[in-house]
């Protein structure tokens, strides 16, 4: 998914591979080790979208129309973040090898390295992002879409260097082993930008305009200002000097090959899945501006509630790559199964919760009620996709953990493009489905990438097992 997406990634050094104890005991310390990893994981990245739930449920109330708006534009900028994202998931992984290994002026330089990376990426992405009118316009979008939301984009745009410099700095932290900065900047930006969220929306300010274009000039201000906060703690912390965050980086372009292909399968899987998303949401942007807020609004409680998925997938990942450590296949096994089976009990909870309160959740995001009859029904197909795009993401995970990184962004760039595109702008428009099409498209090609990515993960445990003898 679009914002989901960006959210994936992993810290290996939150457990250390020990010896399991035997027999049911296994079991028993999978789920335990998993409930203590997987919250933890949730509030260490749901912060990152928090701001853009913000903005949402704030544009939202204000008006249906500049929902819209600010869902098209978000539809092109997400792809650029996430893509950039698993091109930087090198930073987490080196930093925390190096620290691992004691090798602290390594940390440093992968820090630096990451910083001339990510502002590069992200000067990319915003100088794309400037272009927004002529690729919504490219997408079939009414020229009044393609004009507003191109201006959201546009100014989300210049905010991008800013987002992906403060990721890099979260990475090197988590990989020292010190998440709770990267907490805490991201509770401020949240603060920031929901106070400028309130001055900008509403018109507060005079010279700043309204509705969604405010809304993305908060969110820019407010990525800026915690990015800088976050660079001045990294130069500035009192073993600064040990990690020699302040030292040139040695080396030119090829010195640093490893740190960059370690994002590549990463980036791509998620550039996949999120471009998919970003092409069911074209559709649903021919269909109206009503049917767009709707959408929008059941999609971002969906994103909200896969938090959850991330968190035991991530957990998932840590125990399966424990395993794999020691050469344990049956262990590796019973940790993959275990996220799964956590995570489907976790996401009935959640599903059962969004349709037992459907009214209530959609209030958050509009006061439409031309909106709100289209979305409330929605969250009964958000329920049902919750079970399979959790399980998806949880077994995806464990690929990863297993070093099986690149079979599972082919499984998943079949399962979306392949099958989940197409299948959308048959159920939406020849079956006219509507907007529950999207879902129901989005519910099978989920369903199809959990059948593939688990079948893959019992083939190689079956082939780990027989190589162990």
């Amino acid at each position: 998914m679009t914002a989901k997406t960006k959210l994936m990634g992993h810290n290996d050094t939150l457990a250390k591979p020990t010896a399991p104890p035997p027999g049911f005991d296994r079991w028993r310390r999978h789920v335990a080790e998993m409930l203590r990893l997987a919250p933890v994981i949730v509030l260490a990245r749901s912060g990152m979208f928090l701001v853009i739930l913000v903005d949402t449920v704030m544009v939202g109330r204000y008006s249906a129309v500049e929902l819209g708006y600010m869902s098209m534009g978000m539809s092109l900028v997400q792809p650029l973040v996430v893509t950039s994202i698993g091109l930087i998931m090198g930073t987490l992984v080196l930093s925390a090898n190096a620290f691992g290994a004691e090798r602290f002026e390594e940390c440093g330089r992968v820090w630096r390295r990451s910083m001339v990376y990510a502002a590069g990426l992200g000067t990319i992405a915003a100088a794309i992002a400037m272009f927004g009118e002529t690729l919504l316009t490219w997408t079939g979008q009414s020229p009044e879409l393609a004009r507003e939301g191109g201006k959201v984009m546009a100014v989300l745009g210049l905010g991008l260097p800013a987002h992906l410099l403060f990721l890099a700095s979260s990475f090197f932290l988590e990989g020292i082993r010190r998440p709770a900065p990267g907490f805490i900047a991201m509770g401020a930006a949240n603060v920031v930008n929901l106070g400028l969220n309130w001055l900008f929306i509403y018109g507060a300010v005079e010279m700043v305009p309204g509705g969604a274009l405010g809304a993305a000039l908060a969110t820019t201000l407010a990525r800026w200002v915690v990015a800088g906060a976050m660079v001045i703690y990294i130069l500035t912390m009192r073993d600064q000097e040990r990690f020699g965050v302040r030292r040139r980086a040695v080396g030119g372009w090829g010195a640093w090959a490893n740190q960059r292909r370690l994002g590549y399968a990463t980036g791509i899987s998620l550039a996949v899945e999120s471009g998919a998303f970003t092409a069911v949401q074209q559709f649903v942007g021919w269909l109206g501006p009503v049917p767009l807020a709707a959408f929008t609004a059941a999609f971002y409680l969906q994103i909200v509630s896969f938090m959850v998925a991330i968190g035991f997938g991530a957990a998932t990942a840590v125990r399966v790559g424990n395993a794999h450590g020691r050469g344990d296949p049956v262990d590796m096994a019973r940790a993959g199964w275990t996220g799964l089976a956590l995570n489907t009990c976790a996401m009935v909870l959640v599903g059962t919760a969004l349709v037992s309160f459907d009214e209530t959740f959609v209030a958050a995001f509009t006061r439409d009620p031309a909106v709100a009859a289209l979305a409330v029904p929605l969250l009964f197909w958000v329920a049902m996709v919750l079970l399979s795009d959790g399980a998806q993401a949880v077994l995806a995970n464990a690929l990863r953990g297993r070093q099986d990184v690149w079979t599972a962004c082919y499984l998943q760039t079949f399962a979306f493009f392949v099958v989940m595109v197409p299948l959308a702008w048959v159920l939406v428009f020849p079956m006219g489905h509507g907007v529950v099409g999207v879902f129901q498209a989005v519910g099978i090609a989920t369903l199809v990438s959990t059948a593939l990515l688990a079948t893959r993960f019992f083939i190689l445990y079956r082939r780990d097992v027989k190589s162990t003898g």
